[in-house]
Formats: C-alpha cells, structure tokens, sequence
C-alpha cells in the first residue's frame, strides 16, 4: 500500500502492511507497518506518528522544557494518545502525578496492543487518564503543573477562532516553575501560523524557541515553543536546570535518552538568521 497526506509538502511511503484499521466512536484509526521505519499509526487521514521517528519528536517535545524545571514533580499531556510523551516524562523519578487528556481511549487501547511502552505507562501508578476533549477539560482545571504539553491542537488557530490567548490560558496553568511547550504543526517556512503564535507569545512572562526535526510532520522543520513562569527559561541557557538531567550528565552512566543530550543545551537554543530575521528576535 501507498500513502500521503493531502498537503502541499508530504512524506510519501510505500509498501505499508496493515495491521488494524478500524472505526471507533469518534474517529478513523489505522496502524501500519513499514520494513524500515517501523508502525505508522494514521488518525483521520493524518499520519500521528512513525515509530522509528517518534524518538525525535518526544524527546525534545519532553526532556528540552523539562531542562528549565530544576525539580519535575506534575505534567499535564494535552493529547498524546500514543503515549510516548508520557513515557518520556515518566523517566524523571521525582514525577508524582502525570495527567493525560485525550478524547477518544480507544487510540490508548490500540497502543497498548501493539507497544511495550504503552503497557507500561498504564500500568504506572503516577499515570491518570482523562478521556475529553482538550479545550473543554483546561476550562475545569484547579491545580498547576510543573510541565504543560500541548500535542493536541493548534493553539494559534484557537486562539484567532476564539479571540483568547490559548498560550495564556496554559501559561496560567503553570506552577511558579512551570514551562509550557508545543511544537507549531507547520514547517517553519509557513510564516502565517508562525508568526501568529510568536505574536501570542510576545506577552508571556518568559521565551524560548527551538527547531526540532519532524520527519512525519509536513515540512520536515517546525519551531518548538516554550514559555511559561520558570525563571530559568532564557533563550541563553548554558546548562539544565534539571537536577536530573545533571545526574545524567555527571554519572557517567548510560543516558535514558536516545537523541537529546542535556549536556548540550546551547545546540537545542540556537536560531539561525532566518528565523532571528523573520521575528526580529
């Protein structure tokens, strides 16, 4: 089988094998496999994640906000049904809670079938799992989280369609040492969804951006914001204010991370002059 997503730049695959497709009261769910990269899990036409690449992805979607919180003790995941955001935030051994909202748990049931880190989450004590949808349950929230991950909807455009700072209403959600983060779901030369978020995030407390690489996503680069209350989030950061992360980087022990290296902050805050340019940062 072969597919691609309707976009003016898409990922093209090949010789995809399925393994489930199905209807579940809200959605169109299908799971492929591909020879090199992996399963390829598809929502509504859309493809959500390829399992050799996802690595990339939650990695610095987790550990590069997460470098700005000295202690990590409660995260929020809008989203996130394929649970690796929150395998990734599960590594921190002073995490207590980890609240995951998402709208249909059928995709979580799914993921626990075919993946052992699925399993594992579930089986996590510190993991709650709230069925609903994202925009609805942040109304309703009474605590603060030290993380806030928006892997759910595009804030710029709920915002615009709803005249309030969605970025806002998460950065309010924040504990004093809190870092929200999303990454923009549009490659970094469409400017419009760019620079609408960046005019948004003009009036948080605190700033940082990133380009990450999203094989799956359109575009390949996309910008990772993040903002919230942290008084150590600076787009100079040397060094990580995770206390884990220096464990990890003074040990000497095998890291639990793949492709993020804590001891490299610097590489993740660097901005070329394009985009430097492009907002006059």
């Amino acid at each position: 089988m072969e597919y691609y997503e309707k976009e003016p730049v898409s990922l093209y695959l090949k010789d995809l094998q399925p393994i489930e497709s199905f209807k579940s009261s809200k959605q169109s769910i299908q799971l492929f496999i591909h020879h090199w990269l992996g399963k390829v899990l598809v929502i509504n036409g859309e493809i959500q994640h390829i399992e050799n690449y996802q690595t990339l992805y939650h990695e610095l979607l987790v550990h590069l906000p997460t470098a700005f919180v000295p202690n990590l003790n409660t995260a929020l995941i809008l989203g996130g049904g394929s649970l690796f955001a929150a395998y990734e935030v599960l590594k921190y051994p002073t995490v207590e809670r980890v609240v995951l909202c998402d709208h249909d748990h059928a995709v979580l049931e799914l993921m626990a079938r075919h993946y052992p880190h699925a399993r594992q989450v579930l089986q996590d004590k510190r993991f709650h799992y709230v069925e609903s949808d994202a925009r609805e349950f942040i109304k309703k929230i009474d605590n603060n989280y030290d993380l806030i991950i928006n892997d759910c909807f595009n804030l710029a455009e709920e915002s615009n369609k709803h005249s309030v700072s969605y970025f806002s209403v998460l950065s309010n959600l924040c504990s004093n040492i809190g870092v929200c983060v999303d990454i923009i779901y549009r490659h970094i030369f469409d400017k419009k969804t760019t620079i609408d978020t960046l005019l948004y995030l003009k009036h948080e407390k605190a700033l940082a951006l990133s380009l990450v690489t999203v094989p799956e996503y359109p575009g390949i680069l996309h910008m990772e914001t993040l903002w919230g209350n942290s008084p150590y989030l600076t787009q100079d950061a040397k060094i990580t204010s995770n206390l884990f992360q220096k464990n990890v980087i003074s040990s000497g022990t095998s890291s639990p991370f793949r492709f993020f290296s804590p001891e490299h902050l610097p590489f993740y805050l660097y901005l070329p002059p394009y985009i430097k340019e492009m907002f006059n940062l």
